[in-house]
């Protein structure tokens, strides 16, 4: 029984690498959208006491999203943008 992986195509690895770096910035650093675990924690000073435990608690399951969501979305437009790239090039080899 032949084991099938995914192939890491350029497309996949280009988009990994962006989504990741995006990711990156996002995480560690204050930006507009207050998305950083530092702005998170900060803004859960103001909270009651079960509520700011809560927020931490759910902290690393945010953290675990928002990179295991990069590479699943990393992963799906590197291979649509691959499948369009060998569409366009399948197009321009056939003789009209």
């Amino acid at each position: 029984m032949k084991k099938k992986l995914a192939a890491l195509n350029i497309g996949t690895i280009v988009a990994l690498g962006a989504l990741f770096a995006i990711v990156y910035y996002l995480l560690l650093r204050d930006n507009f959208l207050h998305a950083s675990i530092s702005s998170i924690i900060s803004n859960s000073h103001h909270l009651e006491v079960k509520k700011r435990v809560l927020v931490h608690g759910l902290l690393p399951i945010y953290i675990a999203t928002m990179i295991f969501g990069a590479a699943m979305l990393g992963i799906y437009i590197g291979s649509s943008f691959q499948q369009f790239l060998l569409r366009s090039i399948e197009n321009e080899k056939l003789p009209s």
